[in-house]
This record gives C-alpha cells, sequence and structure tokens, in this order.
C-alpha cells in the first residue's frame, strides 16, 4: 500500500509520505529533537510542546533543501522580509499538523512493533555496508549523531505511526467509474448564457470626494505607495568574453595548438560487426551449448548470415545476415565490445560471448581505420580555444590587479579601472527588483545593499556575476525605502479612490438590478432602461474561450433552469473592477463516451484522498488547542 502510495500520489501525500525516510533527517543532527526540552516552545497543540530547538532544526533541513534546489535564486528570495516570514511560518504549521497527526495515531492505538522497527533499521543504506548492515557502521552514525538506540527506536516510532494514519487516512480512496462519467459529463457541459456589464468607468462622475477622505484612503493603502530601497553606483566591470574579442591568433599559434592536442583530432576506429543473439538473460547451459555448437559450424565453413537469418534472436539484424553495421567504443555491452575489439581481420570469429541479453557469436565484417582530422578542418575551433585559453590567462591577471588596486586605493575606483584597461561605468538609481542587466546577479546585489557596504563608502571585495565575469563597485547615492507623501502622490490616490469607487457603485447597481430580475422584471426591459447591452455566448464550455473567467465561473455556478423558471441569474464582480449580470437559459449536458481509463480513475482517486486529507487536517485543527509562541519563532530564525 505504501509503495502505491509513493507511486501514484501527489501533493500532501507524497510529501507526508516520504516522510519515512527519515534518517537523514537524523543523522544531520536530531539529537536536538531528544536534547533540550526546557527551552521555551515556539508552540503548545494539546498541551504538548514543539520547542524551539526542534523548529530550529526542521527550519534548518528545509532551508537547505531550498538552497539546494534553488541555488543562487534562493538567496534573492532570503533577502524579502515577508517571503521569509511565510517561510517560517510554513515550517511551524507543518510541524503543527505531524503533531496532530501523531496524537490522533496514539488516539486510534496505532502500535509499531519493535521487531518492525529492527527489520526497518537493518534495511536502512546509512547502516550498510556493501549492501549489508553493519553494526560498527550503526553504531559509529549513531554516535556521530549523539543518539542512542532507543532514541532512535522512539524517533522511528513516531515517524511510522503518523504515516501509518495518513495510509489509513488518505490512501484508501478510490473511484468508480460511474464517478469518473459523472465528472466527465459536468465537465464537458455547456451552458447558453447572457449578460451585461455595468461598466465601472462610466459611475466614474457619480464618485463625491473631497481632500479629506482622500487623505484617510492614502493613510489605509500606504504600503502601495512605498519605494524600495534604492542605490546608485559605479563600478569597474571585467569579463573573459570581452577580452577574447581582442586577442588575436597567429598561424604559430593554431599549430602549436594542433599539434600539443592532436589525441582530440583523432576520430574513432569504426568496427561493422554481424552477430548471432540466442536470447537469455541469465546464464543458461542448455543455450551456452547450442551457441557453441552454431560456432563450430561457423568454423567449420558454415555461412553466418544464413544462420544468423536461422538462430538469431535479433529479429532486426537477422534479416540482414546478422549486421549491426559499424559500432565504435562505448555503444556496446563491455563484454561484447572486448570481444568485438579482439578480432584481428574481416571474417574473423569471436568465442561464445554472454552478456545481459545472452548468448552472442560475433563475426569481424570490416575495419574503418581512426582517421586524423586536417589542421584546415579544425581551424576555427582551434582559434575559439586559443583565444578562451588566452583570454582566461590574462582574466585572471586583471582580476588579480583588480582586487589589489580597488582595496589599496579604496576611495575611487579611476585608478583601479585604469590598471585593466576599463572604463568606471555608472549605474543609475535602482532598487533590488530594477538592477540593470548584469548586476542582477543575486550575490551582487546582496552585496551592494549590506548595511556595511553603505555606511562604508569604499569599493567593494570583487564580486563574481559568472563565471571569469566579475565587478568592483561603489556607492555614489542611497534612498533607504519610505512611503510617498500624500502630497506627492495626491493625483494617484485620486485616481485610485475613483476606481475603487467606481468599481463599488458598479457593484452596487448590479445588485439593484438582480433584485428586479428576481421580483420579476424581464432583463430586456432592465438593459433597456440602464443603457446596457445585452450579449450572448451559446453553448458555452466550462472551460476555456474567450468570455471573461469571472462571468464563465458565475454561469456554471448557477443552477439549472428549470420548468417554473425558464432563466437562473446571478451577479458577479469582474476583475476590471466592472459588474455583470449573469442569466443561464439552457443547459446541455454532454455524456462521457466510453469507460474511463484506469489512470484517470486512479488520478481521481488520489485528488479524493488528497481532499478528504485536507479535510481530516482542517477538522483536527479546529478542535484542537493550538497555540503559538511568535516571539520565540521570531527569535529563533533571527538567529540563523
Amino acid at each position: 500500500m505504501l509503495e502505491k502510495i509513493r507511486d501514484g500520489s501527489q501533493g500532501i501525500i507524497a510529501q507526508v509520505v516520504l516522510g519515512l525516510v527519515i534518517l537523514t533527517f537524523a543523522v544531520s543532527g536530531v539529537s536536538s529533537y531528544f536534547g533540550n526540552n526546557a527551552d521555551q516552545p515556539v508552540a503548545v497543540v494539546n498541551g504538548e510542546e514543539i520547542s524551539r530547538t526542534k523548529f530550529e532544526q526542521s527550519y534548518q533541513n528545509e532551508r537547505a533543501r531550498m538552497e539546494q534546489q534553488f541555488g543562487e535564486m534562493f538567496a534573492s528570495l532570503a533577502a524579502d522580509t515577508n517571503y521569509m516570514n511565510n517561510f517560517r511560518n510554513q515550517v511551524l504549521e507543518r510541524l503543527i499538523d505531524e503533531t496532530l497527526l501523531k496524537q490522533q495515531s496514539t488516539v486510534f492505538g496505532i502500535a509499531i512493533s519493535d521487531q518492525f522497527l529492527k527489520d526497518a533499521v537493518v534495511k536502512m543504506p546509512e547502516f550498510q555496508v556493501d549492501g549489508v548492515f553493519n553494526n560498527d557502521r550503526y553504531l559509529a552514525v549513531l554516535r556521530q549523531s549523539n543518539l542512542t538506540a532507543n532514541q532512535l527506536r522512539d524517533l522511528l516510532r513516531e515517524q511510522y505511526s503518523r504515516n501509518q494514519l495518513l495510509v489509513g487516512l488518505a490512501g484508501s480512496d478510490f473511484a468508480l467509474p460511474g464517478e469518473m462519467k459523472s465528472l466527465m459529463t459536468l465537465q464537458q457541459q455547456t451552458r447558453d448564457i447572457e449578460y451585461a456589464t455595468v461598466k465601472a468607468t462610466e459611475l466614474a462622475k457619480d464618485v463625491k470626494f473631497d481632500d479629506a477622505q482622500l487623505n484617510t484612503w492614502y493613510q489605509q493603502n500606504q504600503a502601495r505607495y512605498a519605494t524600495p530601497e534604492q542605490l546608485s553606483l559605479q563600478y569597474v566591470e571585467l569579463n573573459a568574453a570581452d577580452l577574447a574579442k581582442d586577442i588575436q591568433v597567429n598561424d604559430g599559434d593554431i599549430s602549436a595548438y594542433y599539434n600539443a592536442n592532436l589525441s582530440r583530432y583523432q576520430g574513432e576506429e569504426r568496427r561493422r560487426v554481424s552477430h548471432i543473439l540466442l536470447e537469455s538473460a541469465e546464464d543458461n547451459a542448455d543455450v551456452k551449448t547450442k551457441a557453441e555448437a552454431i560456432l563450430k559450424e561457423l568454423q567449420g565453413g558454415a555461412d553466418f548470415a544464413a544462420l544468423a537469418k536461422q538462430h538469431s534472436a535479433d529479429t532486426v539484424s537477422a534479416e540482414n545476415g546478422g549486421d549491426l553495421d559499424f559500432i565504435t567504443k562505448g555503444v556496446m555491452e563491455p563484454e561484447f565490445e572486448t570481444a568485438a575489439y579482439a578480432l584481428n581481420k574481416a571474417g574473423d570469429l569471436s568465442a561464445v560471448v554472454k552478456t545481459s541479453f545472452g548468448y552472442h557469436i560475433i563475426k569481424l565484417t570490416e575495419v574503418e581505420a581512426a582517421k586524423v582530422k586536417s589542421i584546415d578542418e579544425v581551424k576555427d575551433t582551434i582559434v575559439a580555444a586559443v583565444k578562451s585559453e588566452k583570454s582566461a590567462e590574462k582574466f585572471a591577471e586583471l582580476q588579480q590587479k583588480l582586487a589589489e588596486v580597488s582595496f589599496e586605493v579604496a576611495d575611487n575606483l579611476e585608478d583601479a579601472a585604469t590598471a585593466v584597461g576599463a572604463k568606471v561605468q555608472t549605474a543609475a538609481m535602482f532598487s533590488r527588483a530594477t538592477a540593470p542587466g548584469a548586476l542582477n546577479s543575486p550575490k551582487f546585489l546582496d552585496t551592494v545593499f549590506n548595511a556595511d557596504f553603505i555606511s562604508a563608502g569604499t569599493n567593494s571585495d570583487v564580486v563574481e556575476l559568472a563565471p571569469q565575469h566579475v565587478v568592483v563597485a561603489r556607492l555614489v547615492e542611497h534612498q533607504p525605502a519610505k512611503n510617498k507623501t500624500f502630497d506627492e502622490v495626491k493625483a494617484e490616490v485620486q485616481s485610485a479612490y475613483i476606481a475603487e469607487q467606481s468599481a463599488e457603485l458598479a457593484q452596487q447597481k448590479a445588485a439593484v438590478l438582480l433584485a428586479e430580475l428576481q421580483s420579476g422584471k424581464a432583463i430586456s426591459e432592465l438593459v433597456a432602461a440602464n443603457g446596457l447591452t445585452l450579449e450572448k455566448s451559446v453553448a458555452t464550455a466550462r472551460f476555456g474561450g474567450a468570455l471573461d473567467a469571472e462571468i464563465r465561473t458565475k454561469a456554471f455556478e448557477l443552477a439549472k433552469p428549470t420548468k417554473d423558471k425558464a432563466v437562473s441569474f446571478g451577479s458577479t464582480k469582474l476583475q476590471s473592477g466592472d459588474a455583470a449580470l449573469v442569466l443561464v437559459s439552457k443547459v446541455t449536458d454532454v455524456p462521457a463516451q466510453g469507460e474511463p481509463a484506469q489512470a484517470e480513475l486512479d488520478n481521481l482517486a488520489n485528488q479524493l484522498s488528497q481532499s478528504h486529507f485536507a479535510i481530516v487536517q482542517k477538522a483536527l485543527r479546529e478542535r484542537s488547542e493550538i497555540s503559538r509562541n511568535l516571539a520565540v519563532l521570531t527569535a529563533a530564525t533571527e538567529q540563523q
């Protein structure tokens, strides 16, 4: 069952079941899990504390995983305070969910036997040497992790019991063909839709305001008018690719490089071979004996092509007398290749050779000697390689000089630029989000937006933007993040306020029109009286198309028309700020054709299991007492 869920599940199920593989977590320092329980908890779940130490370990593990997955990109994410706050809270919420599951497994009396845990430990690769459990390795890993055998056992017991509960809750869902057909019928359903749009812009003239109202709105929405931290820089850039453009390569350079790297331009010897294959994945004495009998026939003068057609299991080559065309080293299995390259001349036969496919008899039919490409054939490649080597040497020399001069003369960049034959460039005011071109590197942005660099007023260290591409920067001007004043943004505030209030008026008008529809007025009468246009969309599909997504969604939320109520109607707010009256006059079901594939049923079952498990998690949270100590949580991550 666990294997099935692991292979077939996505989302929450896969993530939690993978929690079974927890030893990596253990050997990276989970001794803290059993360690200092006296520290302040970051949360308390039904009286059970989640310690700060446990949170810190989980936080570091998750952060390390993200750094490995996203590389330097994670540095940019980590610089975003809001992102890291959310990241930190997600780690805590996951620990809370794990604690709730553990507690519920205890309520259900889920038990993991000592023998099961012993078998699990023996099978863990972390404790194996050459694929076999090694007690010395086991004890060494425990010592390294500052764990006792009993502590590891308790940790494993908790993980396995929690995941056994998960399997019971989320791994037992299944989908029936009838359910799938009903779902497919709903998905393929079409509706005849009519809609009238109340334009917010046409109501802007009705919005009344004064400076006091605008100022109040500004105070409530100051975040919209915040300017991020910005700075402008001078910088000196050094790039090996630019150096390569000025490097000249003469014939002597080309000849020297060609002779020194002749092996690069020597093609491989190719051999054309034929074979007869008697298929057998395992060693088989009977098949081997038959192959040896065929070999004797060939050695006695029998026709190879005829015997290949008669006996070979490789039907494609057998039709061509066993011919495999030309091969080079690294293409065939090692045993086959060794035998083929041991043959000396065309017509030679190998002994019987065993590979994973079976037993082969190989015949060499042609040898194509290795050819050496002429210097003219590879001249362009050599020129590029020589330029690359020379530019790399020049770059290393200039990078060292750039580092030395920019450090020794730290109050300007002119000397450093002159020393490496470059120019001092200028980057106008930019924020982290608007960094220009090549400077848009997480490592560089971390350097120049660092408080120490900003306060020092000296040249930065040499920062690598990319391989063989570096820069040294100097601050010109720094503007801290700040909110623009009301007077600075009054025009913008007024436009935004009018747009917001216009959208609200559009919603109010749509609500009034909807009430009139519900009282029995005809849509045609309402549309005409209010200067609206009634548009139609016949046989509208549930997904796709050019119709506004909000209108489509509302239309498919409405009830089917009935005898007593020929048209269903409602209203909705559009992303543009407009409002729309939406009417449905006809619903057409398109029955699903044929039986659903097993993969479709498995996918539906997986979706159901995720949904049901989410409901269980929500219920556990709602009936539990959970408190979070945000001050301790913040302190824990601020010290990382």
